[in-house]
């Protein structure tokens, strides 16, 4: 949802609704759209127990054509200093897909700044 524009995201959201799955899960379409543009580019997603308690997941959006489309990993909770770390491996694995699929000739585009994730934050 990060390269969407609002109505774009309104658009997605009343398709898919914003449900609690955890005490953590953003359920305002304010917050949601407040943390998406305050995100900065290449900056890894992090979901903190906000889609289901004792896991967190790390998304680095990427941009291969017009769909979203994101490499992300999901683990138990570590402690945060373990999930950084994490999503900065997982970035830099985000580019080798881009290079990657560039030569394998599947036509990505490779944005200026990273694509939508996989998936809407919660919190």
């Amino acid at each position: 949802m990060v390269q969407l524009d609002d109505d774009e995201r309104r658009e997605h959201l009343n398709r898919h609704r914003m449900e609690a799955f955890t005490p953590h899960t953003i359920t305002s379409l304010e917050v949601l759209f407040s943390e998406l543009d305050a995100r900065h580019p290449g900056e890894p997603l992090l979901d903190l127990q906000e889609y289901a308690l004792g896991t967190v997941c790390a998304a680095v959006p990427i941009r291969t054509g017009t769909e979203p489309e994101c490499v992300a990993l999901s683990l138990p909770t570590p402690d945060p200093h373990k999930l950084h770390q994490a999503a900065r491996v997982l970035r830099n694995e985000a580019i080798a897909v881009l290079l990657a699929l560039l030569v394998g000739g599947t036509g990505p585009t490779p944005p200026s700044e990273p694509g939508v994730p996989c998936a809407v934050i919660h919190r």
